[in-house]
This record gives structure tokens, C-alpha cells and sequence, in this order.
């Protein structure tokens, strides 16, 4: 192994609070990767809680694997070094099974990477006898798994906080060898194995048929969490390294009531779920005990919460500083920003999503211009300096006028945001971070098309120079064409997995990958999918009825979009 690389471990260990280090002696190896950095698959909270979970089973030892950094895959290279883990430096090929936990689509030409550099075959059909059972979890996992399905032996679909355990007790029992371990699987609530299916095409190319056997289930049902009080979803790992490194990162629950209908976050994890306040208190007080003096409340929309006024009280009494990553103009409060900035925040975020009220009704959020104004009102007049807004274009419906309304609106906003503050401070920066809408699974937008990159570079020039006049308005936005790859994995079939190959092999240039692949992009980005047709995740069950997606979709399309709150 590379010294310097050795050395580089050691000190991401040295470091960190929480690491959990076990002896190896008889016990089921797991080696739970995030494919990506250090930094960012530390400053993800599932990925700490799966971490903390198994290893809280006495007869598992659990140890992370990242991405390496662009520099030291270099090193790997020259020295022929395969990925290891944090904790003991051992190679993914020492683990009985390697887990994938996998948060965005982008991510999963490095998990065949990672896969292929430690030498286990990408493809499950082509794992040896000894090869380790290779996993995949994560939102992913649940939304549209099908591009990676040729490369899994098996995925975990849903929320796993109680499910690691049924895993490892199913290992436990009974793994004689690869087939027969997976054959227990597939009967496993919440397990899909995908080698069980056999995938039918028409002659359109579009799926004619998904024919489970062997005992599968036709419809693999996502494992929820019942009771969500039981299970404290935090940071178990505590690093500077993160990107939120500097505070205690706590869950107040699982799902958001919104319905906002690009939000494949708000659908798959309904039903909403909230922690209560008793629970959340023994939580905050634990912190606190440990030394901790900043928390941040992670959610879908925290600022909905029910009883967050009672939850500041909490945090206050405990001498903690309150940050919160984003806010909903229209569930602002007095109390809450006046917390945000006792507890030293600099930036207010909120997402408007969309320049005009028009198209915030047609993805269903409806916020209106008067409260975003509002929300300026309160930024300045608790001091807080700098406020970022979340805006996305290519959406359903979207005009030229919608997209030129986005620098209209900010220099409204500017206009109540230019006074000083309570203390005589100018205000500093209003940023504006452009997104490009990817039509998701499960939402009431998954039959719309792409917008295409070419169209959205377009749209992003005309809102870069319309706030060219404001000195201090910053606009931050993704390259279309990222968007463009993330729509291709987001509603793939099995056959997008050819493309991901080639991608790995090309070491991540999935430009070049796409030129050499015999498949067709624009099959499944800016093509309208039709309402009966067969979708590649229609074998599984989140909890989202079709036809009342298929209902939203309507309403969306209709001239007088029916607002927030009516169903």
C-alpha cells in the first residue's frame, strides 16, 4: 500500500468522533461504500445511520469505502492499488458483502468503478464463488434501480434502519453459497433480486413485460420505517472534513406533505413521518451533554415541522446554536428567524423554484411573490446578511417570460433586501442557484420530457444577463448537460447499464461513453412517455398510487392549475 496514502487514512481517522473500529474475529464483514468523496458521503445522514446500525449488531463489523480523490485514483494507479477500507485498509475483496449506498444518479458510474478496480466483476451474473455479495441502497434504490440492476446481486428497497438487521440475521442463517442466500432473499419484504426478472421489450423499444420466477414477487413492496421515534437518524461520525462538519446534524422526521410535483422526495417517503418533540429533546440533550454547541435540523421541509416552536425552545434551553439547510417562504416565522440569527446564520435559504406564481401553481408550489417579499422582510430586520434562493428551469409548461420573470423577481426582492439592518448594516449578497428540472419516478412529472441541454443553455444566458445590473446578485447553476446524464440514469431501463459499462471502462468519461454506445439518450430523456405505457420501475411499490399521479399530471397540464392544499 501507498505510504502516503496509508498516512492520508490515518489522519481522516485521527480526526473524527464516533469512529467504531471491531475486531474482525467470526464476524459477517461489511464493507458499506459511498461512491464518492469523503466529504460527501460524510455529510450524508443515511449513510452515517446504516454505518451505526450494523454496526450496533454484535457479530458485524461495518467499515466505510469512498471514492478517491481525482489525485490519489492517480497514485492507486501507478502503485496497482485497490480500494480499501477507512478503518483497517483492507481491500473491498476481504468483505463477505459490499454495500452501495447510492443518493444520486451520477454517482453510479463510480460504483462500477470502484467495483472493477478492486477486481470484482462488474456484472453480478460473471461473480465467482468468492467474490463478496454486492449490495445497493440509498433513495436510489427505491426510485428507479433498473440501470444498475444488471450490476447487483441484490438491492435494498426502502428505508433500511430495520431491515440491516433482517439482512444480516438472513446471512446469518443462510448463506451456503451465492444462489442459495439469494434465493432467501428474493422472499425477504423489501429485498429485489434482480436476476429473478426477465425483461420483455416491444417492438417500440418501451418495456412489454416484467416476468417474475423462482418464486419472486411480481411487485417488490419498499420497506418503511414504522415507528420513527425508535430510531435517531444523526451524524454517528462526527469529521471537520464534512461539509457540515461543524455542527450535529439531527432528522426531525421522514417525508414532506407538500406534494410538490417534480419532488420524488416528497412522494417516496410518504407517509409523512415526524419525531416527536420528547424524542427529539433526549436527542438534543445528548448533544449537548457530548459538548456539542451547533445543531443543524436536517428534513425534507424542517420549517413545516409541528411543533418547531416547542423544538427552538429545546434547543435554546440547551445552549445550542440552530441552523437549518432550507426554508419555505410561506412557513416563515418571527420566532424561527429571529433563532437563525441568534444562533449566527449568515445565509437564509428558500426556494421559489420558479419567476412567476403562474408556474409555481403548475409544479404546486404555491408561494406567492408577496410572501417571498416577506421572507426579505424578515431576512434584514434580524440582521441576517446574505439570502439564497433555489430556482429551476426546464420544467412542464415553462415559457421564455417564466424564465425572464427570474431576474425580474430578484430585482424585486433586492429592492426590499437594500436597507440596513437593526444594527445599521447593508445587506450583502442575494444568490441565485438554477437548477435544471430532471423528470423523476414516482412524481406526477415522470411522463413529461427533458428539456433538452441545448434549450436549457439558452434559458440559463437569459437569466445571467438579466442580473448582470445588480453588483451584488450571484448566479451559481449545474451544465445542462450534467442534467441531461442524470435524466438518462434517472428513468433508464436495464439496457442503460451498457452505457454505464462503457463509462467505467473510460474511467468516468461518460461523454465519450455516450458516443459509443448504441443506445438512444433522447429514448429516455426528451421523449414524452405515454400514460399506459409500462415504466421501468412499475414493478415496485413506494407507496405512490399511479393514477393519483397520473391525476396531478392532469391538473398540471390544466390551463387553471388547482393550488397547494386541493386534492
Amino acid at each position: 500500500m501507498s505510504w502516503s496514502l496509508k498516512k492520508k487514512s490515518q489522519a481522516l481517522l485521527a480526526d473524527e468522533q464516533g469512529t467504531v473500529i471491531k475486531d474482525w474475529g467470526g464476524k459477517i464483514s461489511v464493507a458499506l461504500v459511498y461512491p464518492n468523496t469523503y466529504a460527501v458521503g460524510m455529510s450524508n445522514l443515511g449513510f452515517q445511520t446504516i454505518y451505526r446500525h450494523l454496526n450496533a449488531i454484535p457479530d458485524v463489523v461495518c467499515e466505510r469505502v469512498f471514492m478517491p480523490e481525482p489525485a490519489d485514483l492517480d497514485e492507486m494507479r501507478r502503485a496497482s492499488m485497490a480500494p480499501f477500507s477507512l478503518e483497517s485498509l483492507r481491500p473491498l475483496t476481504d468483505f463477505h458483502l459490499v454495500g452501495f449506498s447510492v443518493t444520486y444518479e451520477g454517482d453510479y458510474v463510480n460504483v462500477l468503478r470502484l467495483l472493477a478496480m478492486a477486481g470484482i466483476p462488474p456484472r453480478a451474473s460473471a461473480r465467482r464463488p468468492h467474490d463478496p455479495l454486492v449490495l445497493m441502497g440509498g433513495v436510489c434504490a427505491f426510485s428507479n434501480p433498473e440501470p444498475m440492476a444488471p450490476f447487483m446481486d441484490f438491492v435494498v428497497v426502502g428505508e433500511g434502519e430495520e431491515l440491516v438487521v433482517e439482512l444480516i440475521a438472513a446471512y446469518r442463517a443462510g448463506y451456503r453459497d451465492r444462489a442459495g442466500l439469494l434465493a432467501a432473499l428474493a422472499g425477504l419484504d423489501g429485498v429485489y433480486v434482480p436476476e429473478r426478472y426477465a425483461i420483455g421489450y416491444g417492438e417500440d423499444g418501451t418495456i412489454a413485460e416484467v416476468a417474475p420466477r423462482d418464486g419472486a414477487p411480481a411487485v417488490v413492496a419498499k420497506r418503511r420505517l414504522r415507528n420513527v421515534n425508535a430510531f435517531e437518524t444523526v451524524a454517528a461520525v462526527k469529521t471537520p472534513h464534512a461539509e457540515y462538519g461543524h455542527m450535529a446534524l439531527l432528522e426531525v422526521g421522514k417525508g414532506c406533505g407538500r406534494g410538490c410535483r417534480f419532488c420524488l422526495e416528497g412522494q417516496v417517503y410518504r407517509p409523512v413521518r415526524h419525531r416527536t418533540v420528547d424524542a427529539l429533546r433526549e436527542t438534543v440533550e445528548r448533544m449537548a451533554a457530548s459538548g456539542e454547541r451547533r445543531i443543524g435540523l436536517v428534513g425534507a421541509c424542517v420549517s413545516d415541522y409541528p411543533w418547531l416552536a416547542d423544538l427552538l425552545r429545546v434547543v435554546e434551553d440547551n445552549g445550542m446554536e440552530l441552523s437549518i439547510s432550507s426554508l419555505r417562504a410561506d412557513s416563515l416565522s418571527e420566532g424561527l428567524v429571529a433563532a437563525l440569527a441568534r444562533g449566527g446564520h449568515r445565509t437564509l435559504t428558500m426556494a421559489p423554484e420558479a419567476g412567476t406564481e403562474r408556474l409555481r401553481r403548475v409544479i404546486r408550489k404555491s408561494i406567492s411573490d408577496e410572501q417571498l417579499m416577506t421572507a426579505c422582510d424578515l431576512v434584514r430586520a434580524h440582521g441576517i446578511p446574505n439570502l439564497k434562493t433555489y430556482f429551476m428551469i426546464g420544467q412542464p409548461t415553462e415559457t421564455i417570460e417564466d424564465v425572464a420573470a427570474i431576474p425580474d423577481l430578484a430585482g424585486r426582492m433586492l429592492e426590499r433586501l437594500r436597507v440596513l439592518d437593526p444594527a445599521g448594516r447593508p445587506f450583502g449578497r442575494l444568490t441565485l442557484s438554477v437548477s435544471s428540472f430532471v423528470p423523476k419516478p414516482w412524481t406526477p412529472f415522470q411522463w413529461a420530457p427533458f428539456d433538452g441541454a441545448d434549450s436549457l443553455q439558452v434559458k440559463l444566458e437569459i437569466i445571467k444577463r438579466g442580473v448582470r445590473r445588480f453588483s451584488n446578485v450571484r448566479v451559481l447553476h449545474e451544465n445542462p448537460r450534467e442534467a441531461a446524464l442524470q435524466a438518462l440514469l434517472a428513468r433508464g431501463d436495464r439496457r442503460v447499464g451498457d452505457f454505464l459499462e462503457l463509462a467505467a471502462v473510460h474511467e468516468g468519461d461518460w461523454r465519450r461513453a455516450l458516443r459509443e454506445w448504441d443506445g438512444d439518450a433522447a429514448f429516455y430523456t426528451t421523449r414524452r412517455r405515454a400514460l399506459d405505457e409500462r415504466l421501468p420501475w412499475d414493478h415496485f411499490d413506494v407507496g405512490v398510487k399511479k393514477a393519483g399521479l397520473l391525476r396531478e399530471w392532469e391538473r398540471a397540464g390544466a390551463e387553471d392549475a388547482v393550488p397547494a392544499g386541493v386534492r
